[in-house]
């Protein structure tokens, strides 16, 4: 009988009796920095668009204090400023925002290849040389969300190779600037999304082949292209 509780026991902890799996807890709080964020990534929230605590309230269906809630949090992540009594603002992001941006970028990433050089692991390797094997040039247009975010989980998990917490822990902060920089891309991406398929291919092939000193020089190269672009797609918004 002691055999039999065990068994059930895990069925029910790993989902195996009527579907049962753990509840998630995500608090009110969560779910509006989430909608706040993704609208400030996605451009709906422009840079310097005031950010009234009551008025988001009411859009979102919630109370003012998950809304405040959510401004604080994402004040942290940059991508909100505060303007004292009148409340909060979409932060600027301007021509140096993105100069600073990519600068940290070739810092970081390269670093997370040197020390994956010095650390070879293959299932790593494996998983980055293989990172972009389901896409091919041309991209299609209705593939091109899909293929950026794969994008930015590719980068991300080069980063995922260094050993240094606080290097992994800086990116993952300056990664909400690195999505709202790629929506200034998007009118630029017919044509640059098979050009960054050939630049990922360039670095990934590097990788497999254990040339390191070549794959950072792709990366930097790849990055380059990606800061000229978004600074040149900046400078087409309308003032």
């Amino acid at each position: 009988m002691e055999d039999v509780q065990e068994s059930l026991a895990r069925q029910i902890n790993s989902g195996g009796v009527n579907g049962l799996v753990p509840i998630e807890p995500v608090s009110l709080g969560d779910r509006t920095a989430e909608r706040i964020k993704a609208a400030i990534i996605a451009g709906e929230l422009p840079p310097g668009s005031s950010l009234r605590d009551r008025q988001l309230a009411e859009q979102l269906g919630v109370s003012r204090t998950p809304v405040r809630d959510a401004l604080h949090r994402l004040e942290a992540t940059g991508l909100v400023v505060t303007r004292g009594r009148s409340g909060w603002a979409v932060s600027p992001f301007t021509e140096q925002d993105v100069r600073e941006m990519f600068q940290l970028r070739r810092l970081f990433e390269p670093v997370a290849l040197q020390e994956l050089s010095e650390r070879p692991e293959p299932a790593t390797i494996r998983e980055l040389a293989g990172f972009f094997d389901e896409y091919h040039s041309p991209i299609q247009a209705s593939l091109y969300p899909e293929y950026f975010a794969h994008d930015h989980a590719f980068h991300k998990r080069i980063v995922a190779c260094s050993a240094n917490r606080r290097l992994r822990e800086m990116y993952s902060v300056m990664e909400y600037q690195i999505d709202r920089g790629r929506h200034f891309l998007t009118t630029a991406a017919k044509g640059r999304a098979d050009e960054t398929l050939d630049e990922h291919l360039s670095i990934v092939n590097a990788i497999l082949a254990l040339d390191f000193e070549l794959a950072q020089r792709e990366l930097i190269l790849h990055l380059t292209a990606g800061e000229e672009l978004m600074i040149e797609q900046l400078r087409q918004q309308p003032s």
